[in-house]
């Protein structure tokens, strides 16, 4: 009995001290990183491009990870390469214009593996950055200054990267999001941490399908529903055999939509079917252990892009059990195949319609705004200026910025802004410059001088579908007095989408520029601000009811 406790005793000290050596070892390969990142985008003769910076990180990873090296050795040789600084003080020169929320390199002070002098070296290098052009990270001349990344090596033949490649592909994103990406501080947990709970999961990702797990966690982590990694992943672990019909997830159960394909469905699966298992595994089971692989702004964007593969297969069939819409319950065999998501996106998730305007009530008219164009807004706005209410469906994509720009002229006395950005100071990697959204241009005001405006009710519809460019049209149209947003949360993903060039030749999208309401408030995360909320339920989606129209009808005529 003595022998079996000391034995205990000894494997439990065993443990904790091999317990201690990984936290050691992670702590020492996240200083790494950040001190690689610094150096890469501030110190001039790093920011050049002037060295091979990526073989230098591996160099570095290679000494921590067999431990034939320390960190504070390998930060030494960092510096030593970079060597002396001769970039200018960095002078502020416009307070107004700068948003400090996301700016933050205190990591230096709290680090407990640098030495004193070198902290002070870092300090140095983070007031002197590189005022020229940084070779690995430039305002990108076709996309609102989001950043560019052209120089990034892809290293297209890694399909599946050594252990060393792959923390730098962990490194390199985590640097890109710490210094240029508009919403860090909206994430949702310290920066610091995700780099710190990623680095154990990159190392032991031993094999393609744990890497592939890797990566989309990754891209997950930022919780941005611009964000995404190409090539996708997701039918490698989950399959690449799609179902034949378009569905909506519920409550953790999928809601038939629409047959795509009779042939494969036998046994009478339809319209309204609500699914609860496949292959006999539980729906709901299936989304809990994918939900922290799917990068999204909040649940609703989290469950649309689920949508793409969340009942796909490894094989051509799968076994389906639920219910009927009559509720009687059932278990069939459904063909499988491969399905272009991608292609069939808008019919998926119903966003188009055939109709710009139509009346829904007598003196309510209905618009479906991504059908609103040059050509006909005059003649649908005509017919709706005696009306006491429009309600627009933002639940689409506008593919124009006709309804964007010029609706807003019909329901505003005088020209209003409708949103501020940010955008990255490029002098001063990781601050970002805060201004009147598209300042300087014909589309910093919406709205004109008009003696009569719109008086009636302004409704507009909005879900998880309505994203980006819709939400964007949803702040322009909110700059009127009498605007009702009706529905459920929207995506929370507005500005331009940018991406970041990994090893394997994959790519991380995220949101470029940083949106606003015109008081300050973010949309990111949160939305498009609701007046009313309204819930779909499973019986909705059974008998294809519109619950968020309905209300809206509702609020037109009697203003509650």
């Amino acid at each position: 009995m003595k022998k079996l406790l000391i034995s205990a005793v000894l494997l439990f000290l065993c443990m904790s001290q091999l317990r201690a050596q990984t936290l050691k070892q992670v702590a020492a390969l996240a200083s790494l990183a950040k001190t690689w990142g610094l150096l890469k985008y501030y110190h001039p003769n790093i920011a050049t491009g002037k060295h091979d910076w990526d073989s230098i990180l591996i160099a570095g990873v290679k000494g921590l990870l067999l431990s034939k090296d320390n960190v504070q050795s390998a930060i030494d040789r960092m510096l030593k390469i970079a060597g002396p600084d001769t970039a200018s003080l960095y002078q502020l020169k416009d307070r107004n214009a700068i948003c400090y929320k996301n700016y933050d390199v205190s990591w230096i002070d709290h680090c407990p593996d640098l030495r004193f002098d070198q902290k002070r070296a870092l300090h140095y290098i983070a007031k002197h950055p590189y005022s020229g052009t940084n070779y690995y990270a430039q305002p990108n001349p076709d996309n609102d200054s989001t950043v560019f990344t052209p120089n990034e090596k892809r290293y297209q033949e890694m399909a599946f990267p050594d252990v060393n490649y792959r923390l730098l592909t962990l490194f390199r994103f985590w640097n890109v999001i710490n210094y240029y990406y508009p919403y860090k501080y909206e994430i949702g947990k310290p920066w610091e941490k995700m780099l710190n709970e990623m680095i154990p999961i990159m190392i032991h990702a031993t094999d393609s399908l744990s890497y592939y797990k890797a990566l989309a966690k990754m891209a997950a982590s930022v919780n941005d529903s611009h964000g995404g990694l190409w090539p996708e992943v997701y039918t490698h672990l989950i399959g690449k055999y799609s179902p034949p019909f378009n569905f909506k997830l519920i409550d953790g159960k999928a809601i038939v939509t629409k047959v795509v394909d009779s042939s494969l469905v036998r046994n009478g699966l339809k319209v309204g079917s609500v699914i609860k298992t496949i292959d006999g595994q539980s729906l709901k089971a299936r989304i809990k252990a994918y939900w922290g692989l799917v990068p999204a702004s909040n649940d609703g964007g989290k469950l649309k892009a689920m949508a793409g593969f969340i009942l796909n297969t490894k094989g051509q069939e799968a076994s389906f059990a639920g219910s009927e819409p009559n509720r009687r319950k059932f278990k069939v065999v459904v063909g499988q195949y491969e399905r272009n998501f991608l292609k069939d996106y808008l019919d998926f998730f119903e966003m188009t319609k055939p109709v710009a305007m139509e009346m829904v009530e007598k003196g309510v008219g209905y618009v479906y705004f991504s059908n609103i164009n040059k050509k006909n807004i005059d003649s649908v706005m005509g017919k709706l200026l005696d009306t006491k209410a429009i309600i627009f469906d933002m639940r689409n994509y506008p593919t124009n910025g006709t309804g964007i720009y010029d609706l807003p002229a019909y329901f505003l006395v005088q020209p209003s802004i409708y949103a501020r950005n940010t955008y990255p100071d490029f002098a001063l990697p990781g601050m970002m410059k805060y201004k009147i959204a598209n300042e300087g241009t014909a589309y910093a005001y919406v709205g004109k001088n008009n003696t009569n405006p719109y008086q009636g009710k302004v409704i507009l519809l909005v879900d998880s579908r309505t994203q980006s460019a819709a939400e964007w049209a949803c702040m322009t149209l909110k700059t009127g007095s009498n605007v009702t947003v009706v529905g459920e949360q929207t995506a929370g993903a507005d500005g331009n989408v940018t991406r970041t060039i990994l090893p394997g030749g994959y790519a991380i999208n995220f949101s470029g520029l940083g949106i606003y309401y015109p008081d300050g408030t973010a949309t990111q995360r949160r939305g498009i601000r609701l007046d009313i909320r309204v819930k779909y339920t499973i019986q909705d989606v059974i008998n294809k009811k519109d619950p968020i129209l309905n209300r809206a009808i509702e609020f037109a005529k009697t203003g509650r």
